[in-house]
């Protein structure tokens, strides 16, 4: 059931309220149902007899604000209501009669009190237009809460002998800013035009059932994308600086991430002073020498437009980036010949290992990756702060170039409207990101740097209308 009611006095001010009635049958009883209200407000200065008198420089401006609710069902199965009995067809562990038999498990426990999760946003901004419209923007500032969320229900005994159900027992606070400015104009018989776009949000957790406070699971306070890790110190470049490393952790050394440290290894900081270096209980408070060391959320995410026409001739060009974001790399592509006999990769970058005074391939003590081994176990592959990436990043998407033929010389052939342009995608990217990985294809499955790379590509085209 839906209802919405509009008020509109003479373009100045605007109020809009909406009340939605939603049902379904992902829920049981009482929960099957609820009421999600929202309403909005606008007020546009620009039609007020006091502004008139600037309505020569600011021709528009508008306030404007929101708030509303907004209902979610979507979850990891249609009916979580209803109990399943896991089975298999001759997928048993034994043969009885010579055959395998069939076998079927317990079914989980369900929860008859799952319902909505509701998404409460709230919103204010404004529009403005001035010098003509020439100069155009506008402004949002919103908030996001997300309630009731669908999370994992407190730990019971193990001898419960299967999974708890699911609750709606978590909650979720997202907050950001969009911004928008452009400018058109011309000069002579030049018309041009710039845009820019900004945006940046941030997502916070504010409820969740994470009573020993295990930082590997989502906890109230955490922030999304938030990045655990080591402190590094840097590479040892000779035994005896090793030794004198291991020397000031008198009570373990750095024995919980591995052994045989050499020249070579990473060293890492005592951030808390216990004369050793370990991630303690991996819990808050007890963290031991881990600390959040960047975030993964991409930050002050922009775009650029250009454009300018002449004389039938035209070009655009598109910037897009991202301003803000850390990012921790693993896997072979990264590391290079560390990972084993099964997952090695070897690009030029890796050629920057350490190598001591004698080495065949000559001494790089000042190497950017530690020596390469096989068997450490990951002792140099830690999450640190030496090899946490700057994937913020600016790229060139798109450039074209293309001229229009004036009518009067393809009228003749029978065309109205005859365009050629030369098009190229992806042309130039600007990033201080390890050149082995495209920072807009990170995060992809299967390992980092498995995704394939966004490709430039070069394209030639006509836009003819007979």
């Amino acid at each position: 059931f839906f209802g919405r009611i509009n008020y509109n006095y003479k373009e100045r001010y605007m109020v809009e309220l909406n009340g939605r009635y939603d049902g379904t049958s992902r829920f049981v009883g009482d929960k099957r149902w609820n009421f999600f209200p929202s309403f909005s407000a606008g007020w546009n200065i620009a039609r007020e007899d006091f502004w008139q008198s600037y309505e020569d420089v600011v021709s528009t401006l508008k306030l404007r604000g929101s708030w509303g609710e907004l209902g979610n069902q979507n979850m990891s199965s249609w009916y979580p209501f209803y109990q399943t009995m896991p089975f298999g067809t001759a997928n048993g562990g034994w043969l009885i009669n010579g055959e395998k038999p069939n076998t079927s498990s317990a079914p989980g426990l369900v929860s008859s009190l799952l319902t909505w999760e509701r998404v409460q946003s709230w919103n204010v901004g404004f529009d403005w237009g001035a010098f003509n419209n020439r100069l155009t923007g506008s402004f949002d500032y919103f908030v996001r809460k997300t309630l009731d969320m669908v999370g994992p229900a407190p730990e019971l005994p193990v001898i419960l002998g299967t999974s708890v159900p699911k609750l709606n027992n978590a909650d979720m606070k997202s907050y950001g800013f969009e911004l928008e400015i452009g400018w058109r104009d011309r000069i002579g018989n030049v018309s041009y035009g710039v845009k820019g776009v900004l945006s940046d949000a941030q997502q916070k957790v504010t409820r969740y059932p994470n009573k020993t406070g295990n930082i590997s699971q989502w906890f109230a306070g955490r922030y999304s994308g938030e990045i655990w890790g080591y402190e590094t110190i840097g590479i040892a470049k000779s035994q005896e600086e090793m030794d004198a490393h291991l020397a000031s952790l008198p009570n373990g050394g750095q024995n919980a991430l591995g052994n045989k440290w050499a020249a070579g290894d990473i060293m890492y900081k005592d951030l808390n002073g216990d004369g050793k270096i370990d991630g303690g209980k991996g819990i808050l408070g007890e963290t031991g020498d881990r600390k959040v060391i960047g975030n993964s959320t991409a930050r002050f995410n922009f775009g650029v437009t250009l454009d300018a026409q002449w004389k039938g001739f035209d070009i655009s060009v598109f910037f897009q980036g991202v301003g803000k974001r850390d990012y921790a790399i693993g896997g072979p592509y990264f590391w290079g010949a560390n990972g084993g006999m099964w997952q090695s990769a070897g690009f030029v970058e890796h050629l920057d290992f350490f190598r001591p005074e004698g080495h065949p391939m000559g001494a790089n003590l000042d190497s950017y990756y530690p020596r390469p081994i096989f068997d450490g176990g990951g002792k140099n592959q830690q999450t640190q702060t030496k090899y946490l990436q700057n994937a913020a990043y600016i790229r060139m998407k798109n450039l074209q170039v293309g001229y229009t033929f004036p009518q009067q010389w393809i009228s003749k052939a029978g065309l109205q409207y005859l365009r050629v342009f030369i098009s190229g995608d992806n042309l130039l990217t600007g990033t201080k990101m390890t050149s082995i990985f495209d920072p807009e294809t990170i995060g992809g499955g299967w390992g980092e740097g498995k995704t394939y790379p966004l490709s430039k590509v070069i394209s030639f085209g006509l836009n003819v209308n007979f």
